[in-house]
């Protein structure tokens, strides 16, 4: 009868990615598979821990640490995402999964097996890019287009008091069609826009660690370019070169999208839209602000409820989603995180999220 040990051997043998057994007891590797030679290129012999930590990009040294102090016997812990300097001064992107196990002679033992996803992830960035870059153009788009077709709306209506003794059936007719057509064009950018954020939404959320200073900088290009086209001016700070956090990517950007697209409707032309992020004390907290028509008193208590009066038209006409607010709320909640806002008429907006760090960053 073939031992199982033997075929768990074999696949290990065969398998693309880097299977090992160390010894925390003894400190020293009980096995490496071949993948290991592949990616590493370093004789067995050579390999330590302390070989393979100083590898580890110098922004993942402490999310690493933290995750090794906190292991527990008998608990699987899988995708744990970091990033080495390989031998040959390559970057790559490395995926953990491993298991403490404690045998009869009470030697710790740590079994798993490491995956280079340095592909997969580019790839996937270049997906989330062009969805930000998508999501800022149907922000411009719908500003851009929304407006002026909410203003031509108001024109047809003032056009029919004006020539309403005309009574001219012709007239009539060109001036409904155009108040029809304007209404038509409105509803379907804004049932256009609103569908592409519930369907963002309504997925399982999968978190990973993300470097939010990056994440935002890119983000922003697309506004920063299209700053002669919406009137409005962006800024952006951050306290730190790098702050992470772990966030489920889309959801988490498209909140920031639809903070960033409100701003737009309620602030003037020549306003200024500020996109800030800053790590205090263990937590990150973003703010989205702007220096815009600001949130009547009333509706500050109701802002985050379904469907609340809250829903204003922007300054150019552009609609509102409705569900909006609510789905930020929840997302950010999904997050262990917490959103509030100030607001005061005519002096703008500002919307606040605190989420959980990833770990402490340096300066």
């Amino acid at each position: 009868m073939i031992n199982p040990a033997t075929l768990l051997l074999a696949l290990a043998e065969h398998d693309h990615r880097i299977c090992f057994a160390f010894n925390i007891t003894k400190n020293s590797f009980v096995y490496l598979n071949p993948a290991f030679d592949v990616l590493f290129k370093l004789p067995h012999d050579v390999v330590t821990p302390k070989l393979l930590y100083s590898m580890v990009h110098a922004d993942d040294n402490g999310y690493l640490r933290t995750i090794y102090q906190a292991l527990q016997p008998d608990v699987f812990v899988d995708n744990i995402e970091f990033r080495m300097i390989l031998p040959d001064r390559k970057e790559c992107i490395i995926r953990l999964c491993m298991f403490l196990g404690i045998f009869e002679n009470q030697e710790h033992v740590l079994t798993g097996y490491m995956e280079d996803i340095t592909a997969i992830k580019l790839n996937e960035e270049k997906g989330r890019e062009l969805g930000s870059k998508k999501n800022a153009i149907l922000n411009i788009i719908s500003h851009d287009l929304a407006g002026p077709l909410g203003s031509i709306k108001n024109f047809a209506f003032l056009l029919s008091k004006k020539t309403s003794d005309l009574e001219d059936e012709q007239v009539n007719k060109f001036i409904n069609s155009i108040e029809t057509l304007s209404n038509r064009s409105i509803l379907l950018i804004q049932e256009f826009i609103k569908q592409e954020f519930i369907e963002t939404v309504g997925v399982d959320i999968v978190k990973i660690r993300l470097n939010l200073v990056g994440k935002f900088k890119t983000f922003l290009e697309e506004y920063y370019s299209s700053e002669k086209e919406t009137g409005k001016n962006f800024i952006f700070n951050a306290s730190h070169p790098q702050i992470y956090a772990e966030v489920d990517e889309n959801k988490f950007m498209q909140v920031i999208n639809n903070l960033i697209s409100n701003s737009l409707k309620f602030t003037p032309d020549g306003g200024t839209i500020t996109l800030s992020i800053i790590q205090k004390e263990g937590k990150v907290i973003i703010s989205v602000g702007d220096n815009g028509v600001g949130i009547p008193e009333k509706f500050h208590d109701r802002l985050f409820e379904k469907f609340s009066e809250s829903c204003r038209t922007g300054l150019k006409g552009e609609p509102s989603v409705g569900l909006g607010m609510s789905i930020i709320k929840t997302i950010v909640e999904w997050h262990n995180g917490h959103i509030w806002f100030e607001s005061e008429e005519n002096k703008g907006s500002t919307f606040y999220i605190e989420l959980p760090g990833s770990d402490k960053q340096s300066d």
